[in-house]
């Protein structure tokens, strides 16, 4: 027994993920191409929009983050009777999740892409598609894997030890920690190795190369930097998505039965 058509069903219809994970990132592709490019040479605009496309789409996908919260914490108690008493098993609901989160994660990554091209287009009369769309596409499969992994674990570890009243703040930590590392990136110099370590800059990196075709530099706001090297990248994001799907399953099997009326509780 799978859940996908109904979770993609739910994701596809929740105005919130289309007004923060699409609209408000094109409004910050709007300010970037048109507000911040000024005096920008014109052998820089191919690596600026690309930094631009990878930080908006790491934002964007990370709405998916508080979506998935949410499903989890008002379906607690169905969960846990549903594991116990009907065909759905914990491994299905995961892999439903998983694949669904997949789905979304390239269609808000298409949509970003999209609107870069149009938008940064208009701007600089240029029309930039990517490079090396392959890699493009399974950084975006890969980066809604790792968003739904870590958002599954943070929201469960919450409703089996803390309860419901502690979920409002945990479900915007993934969008928190994209902002942090995504704008971090931008206006700090942030010592590759801590790129390396984090999943969120390994989104922004590889987005980057899939669009540029060439390797992601350690600043996004210098070209001069020095570069990442992308299996590293790789490595790293895949070793946080599996375990964090690991702490998930774990988690997920041990699920306890929470009343929806312990979240409006202050």
């Amino acid at each position: 027994m799978n859940v996908l058509r109904p979770f993609l069903k739910a994701m596809l219809t929740n105005r919130s993920l289309w007004f923060w994970g699409v609209a408000f990132m094109v409004f910050w592709l709007v300010l970037g191409a048109f507000i911040f490019s000024s005096g920008l040479p014109s052998t820089a605009i191919p690596a600026f929009t690309a930094s631009w496309f990878a930080v908006t789409s790491l934002f964007s996908l990370s709405t998916l983050a508080i979506g998935i919260s949410a499903s989890i914490a008002y379906a607690t108690a169905a969960l846990a009777y549903g594991f116990r008493f009907t065909l759905l098993k914990p491994r299905d609901y995961l892999f439903s999740l998983l694949a669904g989160t997949g789905v979304l994660g390239l269609t808000l990554t298409v949509i970003m892409l999209g609107s870069t091209v149009g938008v940064f287009g208009a701007r600089f009369h240029l029309t930039l598609l990517p490079a090396d769309p392959v890699a493009l596409v399974g950084a975006a499969v890969l980066a809604g894997a790792f968003m739904m992994a870590l958002s599954v674990t943070l929201m469960l570890l919450v409703v089996n030890f803390l309860g419901l009243r502690n979920t409002s703040f945990v479900s915007f930590v993934p969008l928190l920690l994209s902002y942090v590392f995504g704008l971090g990136e931008v206006n700090v110099a942030v010592p590759s190795w801590l790129l390396y370590g984090s999943p969120f800059s390994d989104i922004s990196a590889l987005l980057y190369q899939g669009f540029t075709g060439g390797a992601p530099p350690v600043e996004l706001a210098s070209a001069s930097s020095g570069t990442l090297g992308w299996p590293w990248l790789l490595a790293s994001l895949l070793a946080w998505t599996g375990l964090l799907l690991l702490g998930a399953a774990y988690l997920l099997r041990h699920i306890r039965v929470r009343s929806i009326e312990e979240g409006r509780q202050m």
